[in-house]
């Protein structure tokens, strides 16, 4: 595995790549630079290096048991930069993506990649944070889950990283790898298997730059490119300015620390932090703090302290090393808090660097979630609503038409409430052959059904997943009204559930058509159930001809 990171403000020239690898990244690496060009038929650089590093349990060991053991490790790097059609790419082995100038990296080239590429069924490892909260949530399912269930709030959580199985790639590993399933995780990087052979990874890094350029993110994906940061260059001004002032002010909750993406890792394992800020010097201290960045701005002049937040640095220290020293990973003061501005009703927050407005994908999302159940080629069509039919009778003859054949009738079918005594719940209105849960609702006109029908599949599917009672009636219920011929596990819990739902005569099911009350109320219900392992599916039921009606058996009639 190896990290590929795409440059920014990099020229495509061997001289270029050489002065961008300049830094403060490489003290105390024994650290060698090389013109790699000749090898690989494109202009290139390779930068490799490494140190001999003290386990960071020596010291500890030794005080509490007078004994000295010195075990080391040796930390390894490599860092290769190419020009590849005007672009320059960066590919790091072991450590050596930690030596590449954080202001240099696009910090949307990994995730780009993979919302457009992995399977979103199988997703791997996610990293989010909520905006105004300066919470970062990490989730690791080595096993890979659908993203649904993962419980990801798009209108409020932006992903920083997510990792999976990689579907039908022309890639070096994935036509090679044996059978293999090929995986990636990106974020700011990308990390994945890329071709050893100079041809095959010009090759790789040339199809992964394609698939960032011309195809459209994975359907389920979409949202992670729904937040954009703020474009109106005054918009930003005015942010500036409001943040300037508070970094002024004593600390009230507006400006908090945020750890960036690419350094939880290094965060988690850190022995100490320094921050330098204007000219002083790197204070040392073992647990980094918002008032370690913002204590030496307040000094600053009005109109100066973003500019000095800006300029300033912290580095994040590894456990020390045999001489004494220790490893460290630079990074721009300002990534390292999270800032939440207000400008009259608008909400914005500064994250990495970048201001976002809080809310402003909340429509977009919910209008995602509801296009994503309401298909336009629904999986089932319900027969068609006489004109004048109430609920009971529809659900009474819905078995009995070829469309509902199969299907088990439970309406008006209860089974006990074990939260509240003299109370029943009725689960669905039928059962479908494959156990599907289907619950029917007229909505002429009004969304308090809709709202009703909704709660009562969340009500549903809790009370089946959590209560043992529930599913013991509920399957003794189905054998019973089936007349044995229908037989439910004893331990069923639902994997689907559609809801069928009539609006108004004359009116068809769509994202548009849906009450604007009811589309928040059904998205709500769609991520909820999502993350509780459920498909769902909403589908329209048409009008029947006038004078239509269902006649007894199932036949319609005239």
């Amino acid at each position: 595995m190896v990290t590929l990171n795409r440059l920014v403000g990099v020229k495509p020239t061997v001289e270029a790549m050489r002065t961008a690898l300049e830094g403060d990244q490489l003290d105390g690496w024994d650290a060698q630079l090389h013109d790699a060009s000749h090898g690989t038929g494109v202009p290139s650089v390779l930068l490799v290096g490494g140190k001999g590093t003290e386990a960071p349990w020596c010291g500890s060991v030794e005080r509490s048991s007078g004994i000295r053991a010195p075990e080391f490790k040796r930390r390894t790097a490599a860092l290769q930069l190419m020009a590849i059609d005007d672009e320059v790419y960066a590919v790091g082995h072991d450590d050596g993506f930690r030596l590449l100038p954080d202001e240099f990296r696009d910090r949307t080239f990994g995730l780009s990649f993979v919302i457009r590429q992995i399977d979103p069924q199988q997703v791997r490892g996610l990293v989010a944070s909520t905006l105004g909260q300066a919470r970062t949530d990490i989730a690791v399912t080595p096993g890979g889950i659908p993203l649904s269930m993962l419980g990801i709030r798009a209108y409020d959580q932006l992903v920083s990283r997510i990792g999976g199985y990689l579907d039908s790639i022309e890639l070096t590993y994935a036509r090679y790898g044996r059978g293999k399933a090929a995986t990636a995780e990106g974020g700011c990087g990308l990390r994945l298997r890329l071709g050893v052979d100079a041809a095959d990874l010009i090759a790789d890094i040339r199809e992964i730059a394609r698939i960032c350029r011309d195809r459209k993110p994975r359907r389920g994906l979409e949202f992670v490119e729904h937040f954009v940061p703020v474009r109106d260059p005054k918009v930003r001004e005015a942010l500036d300015v409001a943040l300037d002032d508070v970094l002024g002010c004593a600390e009230d909750g507006r400006v908090a620390l945020a750890v960036p993406e690419d350094l939880v890792g290094v965060y988690g394992e850190a022995a100490r932090f320094g921050v330098k800020i204007g000219r002083r010097r790197a204070n040392g201290v073992d647990d980094l703090s918002v008032a370690h960045l913002l204590d030496p701005i307040r000094v600053h002049r009005p109109g100066s302290r973003l500019t000095a937040l800006r300029g300033g640095k912290v580095h994040v220290y590894g456990p020390p090393e045999s001489d004494g020293a220790a490893s460290a990973v630079a990074t721009g003061a300002q990534r390292w808090i999270e800032a939440n501005i207000s400008l009259d009703e608008r909400r914005f927050c500064l994250w990495d660097q970048s201001w976002y407005e809080i809310g402003a994908a909340h429509e977009k999302e919910i209008r995602a979630t509801i296009a994503s159940v309401i298909r336009t080629m629904p999986s089932w069509t319900p027969p068609p609503w006489p004109r004048g039919a109430d609920e009971t009778t529809y659900n009474q003859e819905l078995s009995k038409t070829p469309e509902g054949r199969g299907f088990l009738n439970l309406d008006r079918a209860y089974v006990k409430n074990p939260l509240k005594r003299r109370n029943v719940l009725e689960v669905c209105d039928h059962l479908a052959p494959d156990n599907t849960l289907v619950l029917v609702k007229p909505a002429h006109g009004r969304s308090g059904p809709l709202s009703h029908l909704f709660n009562q599949g969340v009500v549903t599917v809790q009370m089946l997943q959590n209560s043992a009672s529930v599913r013991r009636e509920f399957t003794k219920l189905v054998r019973e009204k089936s007349g044995s011929t229908q037989r439910l596990p004893e331990d069923f819990t639902p994997r689907r559930i559609i809801f069928a739902i009539h609006l108004k005569p004359g009116t068809a099911l769509t994202p548009d058509t849906l009450f604007g009350f009811s589309q928040v109320t059904l998205a709500q219900t769609v991520r909820t159930l999502q993350q509780w392992g459920v498909t769902v599916e909403v589908i329209g039921i048409s009008d029947a001809e006038a004078g239509t009606i269902y006649g007894i058996g199932g036949h319609v009639a005239a």
